[in-house]
């Protein structure tokens, strides 16, 4: 049992596949790739589902749990990542940018991050110099790309997350971490089909 978010761990699950694809050569970033073999949900299947479940009581809420977790996880990550002055949303966006360009929508999709919070993530990072704007196709387009500088301070942003990354796996557990992450990714996998394209 995964106490943690109430998510109990099944053996030989027949999931649809997910796949990770690790960028810039660290674990912790990555696309997420899913492929799968089964038809997607519709909302009205989903809602007979709740309905034969009505007369059971409702575990405790799982998202005031993954809010606190998330609020206490990032926490963990930032006290490693402030002595190079980033936060951990800032170490996703220079992680995920490179010499290629990329437009906002892009990278937003990529980090599943909606365009506001990605907007305000990005604007130190480019006062600082790490991140420029270049001209896309399109005359009004601005695309992305990460500077020079940027690359050095990504390379030792790196360094910080490998020992924030380790710390994490001894205070819970190496074998717990690598439990939690995968489902982790099976509950995005599940949530996906359910939720809009802005999410």
């Amino acid at each position: 049992m995964l106490d943690l978010l109430g998510i109990t761990t099944v053996r030989n699950d027949p999931t649809p596949f997910s796949g990770l694809i690790a960028t810039n050569a660290d674990p912790c970033n990555y696309v997420h790739m899913h492929v799968s073999t089964h038809a997607k949900p519709k909302a009205h299947d989903v809602r007979k589902t709740i309905a034969a479940s009505d007369a059971r009581a409702p575990l405790p809420c799982t998202g005031a749990r993954v809010r606190k977790v998330t609020r206490r996880m990032t926490s963990f990550y930032e006290e490693h990542l402030r002595a190079i002055g980033l936060r951990l949303s800032q170490y996703s966006v220079l992680a995920n940018l490179s010499d290629e360009p990329q437009s906002l929508l892009e990278l937003a999709a990529r980090l599943e991050m909606d365009r506001t919070t990605l907007t305000r993530s990005l604007k130190p990072l480019t006062a600082g110099g790490w991140v420029a704007q270049v001209p896309g196709g399109d005359a009004r387009q601005r695309m992305l790309v990460l500077t020079p500088d940027g690359k050095r301070l990504r390379k030792r942003a790196q360094v910080a997350w490998r020992v924030a990354q380790l710390a994490l796996e001894a205070q819970l557990g190496r074998d717990f971490v690598a439990n939690l992450n995968a489902q982790l990714e099976r509950a995005l996998m599940h949530l996906n089909p359910v939720l809009g394209e802005d999410n």
